[in-house]
């Protein structure tokens, strides 16, 4: 405790700060205190500080029971991931320039949806990475092709076998959104775009669920 040391560095060429990128630095740190992490038993009394259980016993039951509901949810969406795959590759389709584009613009403004809750804007992100708009388009371009004849591809299915989203699983989801963000149902239901959000949601679940369902896996 108490001793002092000068940390050298050299900063990344690649720099989000330009000021900064690709000088030498020095860090003047000094070791203030050293703290220990004691952890405590495992006993009874730790179950009724950090869990709503009276027992040790029963709040292993409890994360035993969300990790086996969360292996299970991971498999499910690796059966759905490569039945939705398998199809897809077996199927050859012409993709107009335009929608790729429209799907390449919906994930660049999910970007910058996900950067801003982080305080970061999209210009200053690519700057970080040292790319710009047209590298990440190109860069994302085959994704969005993905995108799109995926979607293509299960909404031909949806169409084929005669899958809709019934009704009452909308209202049913309409509730659930309406008791989330305290709203009433009537003004959800009034939505035209959330109700068709929704709808076309549980329809995609559905069809999914049909391909599942008739795959042969191995």
């Amino acid at each position: 405790i108490g001793e002092e040391k000068d940390i050298n560095v050299t900063f990344p060429k690649e720099y989000f700060s330009t000021d900064l990128a690709g000088k030498e630095a020095v860090f003047k740190v000094k070791l203030n205190e050293i703290k220990k992490k004691e952890l405590p038993e495992m006993d009874d009394e730790l179950a009724k500080d950090v869990s709503e259980f009276d027992t040790l016993k029963e709040l292993k039951a409890s994360i035993k029971e969300r990790l086996q509901k969360a292996n299970e949810e991971k498999a499910k969406e690796e059966t759905e991931d490569a039945a939705v795959s398998a199809v897809c590759n077996a199927v050859e389709i012409d993709i107009p320039s335009g929608m790729i584009e429209t799907e390449i613009n919906k994930m660049i403004n999910e970007t910058e949806s996900r950067l801003s809750y982080q305080g970061i804007g999209l210009s200053q992100y690519l700057q970080y990475i040292g790319k710009t708009v047209a590298d990440f388009r190109k860069e994302h371009e085959e994704s969005a092709r993905e995108n799109v004849k995926t979607r293509l591809v299960l909404e031909e299915i949806s169409k084929e076998a005669k899958i809709e989203a019934d009704k009452k699983d909308v209202e049913n989801k309409l509730q659930e959104l309406a008791k989330s963000y305290g709203r009433k149902i009537e003004d959800l239901k009034n939505n035209e775009e959330l109700v068709n959000y929704i709808t076309d949601g549980l329809k995609l679940e559905k069809t999914i669920d049909y391909l599942v369902e008739n795959a042969k896996i191995k």
